[in-house]
């Protein structure tokens, strides 16, 4: 399973940065870093840091094209968009497209 993370603008790399971080940003970034000592492929992305990769996933990109930046995050999972517009909790990243 790869977990790819489409940020928004964010000051640094994970967000949490400063003298009053955001307490979601924080949940996030130790959501990633379970997921990667669980073993998981995890990435995040920035798209002045990395553009290739929001224009490489075709359903990022198009969902970028109609809904703008406001859809940030977005978080795929093995290329299929599960949550838009906010970070999933853990069990959304493993359950499955139907429920």
């Amino acid at each position: 399973m790869k977990i790819d993370f489409f940020d928004p603008e964010m000051c640094c790399s994970t967000g949490v940065c400063g003298t009053s971080p955001d307490p979601e940003l924080i949940r996030v970034g130790e959501m990633v870093e379970k997921l990667k000592a669980d073993g998981y492929a995890v990435a995040r992305h920035m798209l002045s840091r990395d553009s290739a990769a929001f224009t490489s996933n075709q359903h990022v990109y198009e969902t970028m094209l109609k809904h703008g930046m406001k859809v940030l995050p977005i978080v795929a999972v093995d290329g299929e968009i599960r949550t838009m517009g906010r970070y999933p909790q853990m069990d959304e990243l493993f359950a499955s497209k139907e429920s």
